[in-house]
C-alpha cells in the first residue's frame, strides 16, 4: 500500500472509531398516564466519556440535577407532569464542560447564542 493509501486507511479507521464512542444523549418519556393517573418516570440517559453529567432545564428550575453512573452510562429517572420542558445535558470531562443535546430532539434558541432541547410530555 502506498503512503497516501495507508494515510487514507488510517483516517477512515480513526473516523470509524470516533463514531463508536461518540457521546449519545437520549430521553424516554412515557406515552401517557395510566387510568389511575400514575405516570411512569421520564428517563434521561447519557452514554459517552464523562466524569459527571447533569440535567439542567425548566423541570429543575435550571438547577443542575446529577445523573447517576450505571456502568458505561449515566441515568436519571424523574416524574414529570404533562407539559413542555426545555433542557440540556451538561457533561464534565477533563475539567471542561460541554452542553449535549439528544441528536433527534426538537431544539430552540436558548437566548444566549446556544440551543436547548425540547421535551413534550403528554
Amino acid at each position: 500500500m502506498s503512503g497516501r493509501g495507508r494515510l487514507a486507511a488510517l483516517a477512515l479507521a480513526a473516523l470509524a472509531g470516533a463514531g463508536a464512542c461518540a457521546p449519545r444523549a437520549t430521553v424516554r418519556a412515557p406515552a401517557r398516564a395510566s387510568t389511575q393517573g400514575e405516570r411512569a418516570p421520564t428517563v434521561f440517559t447519557f452514554r459517552g466519556p464523562a466524569e459527571a453529567v447533569a440535567l439542567r432545564g425548566t423541570m429543575t428550575g435550571w438547577d443542575a440535577l446529577p445523573l447517576e453512573r450505571e456502568g458505561d452510562r449515566f441515568v436519571l429517572a424523574i416524574s414529570l407532569a404533562s407539559g413542555r420542558y426545555e433542557y440540556r445535558f451538561e457533561v464534565r470531562r477533563g475539567g471542561e464542560l460541554r452542553i449535549v443535546l439528544p441528536a433527534d430532539a426538537e431544539r430552540v434558541d436558548d437566548g444566549f447564542g446556544g440551543e436547548n432541547a425540547v421535551l413534550r410530555v403528554p
